[in-house]
């Protein structure tokens, strides 16, 4: 019987890992404007800014914090490549707003395209950690 519930326990943590929620921890960030005369992303202004982005276990939505705000954020696509390990999501905030997501592990970056004010912004994080 002790077998038996030391089984249990066992698949239950193993289980629970493979499903947990995943958090980034940021330390950086960093924005950009589109230039459609050259067709790239320039003048580009960083910052220190910690902030953290926790993902649930479904990959369905998604909290971004910053010692200002709190905003959440509901994956409506997603795809996974895994030969750069770089995960996309299409996104629409809380406030009902529209975003692309770029989650680059290898690169330890979190990238966010969208439109404000008629213009189209990257958003660069950089991750610190992730747990």
């Amino acid at each position: 019987m002790k077998a038996v519930i030391a089984s249990l326990v066992i698949l239950f943590f193993v289980t629970s890992k493979i499903q947990a929620q995943v958090s980034y921890s940021c330390t950086y960030q960093q924005v950009c404007n589109w230039n459609e005369d050259i067709e790239e992303f320039e003048n580009c202004e960083g910052h220190e800014e910690n902030s953290l982005f926790k993902m649930n276990s479904d990959e369905t939505m998604f909290t971004h914090t910053t010692e200002e705000m709190q905003s959440t954020y509901y994956v409506n696509s997603s795809e996974y490549d895994s030969e750069n390990d770089v995960y996309t999501y299409t996104v629409s905030s809380d406030a009902g707003n529209e975003y692309f997501y770029i989650f680059d592990i290898k690169n330890k970056e979190i990238r966010v395209v969208f439109n404000h004010e008629e213009r189209t912004l990257l958003v660069t994080f950089t991750i610190k950690s992730i747990f």
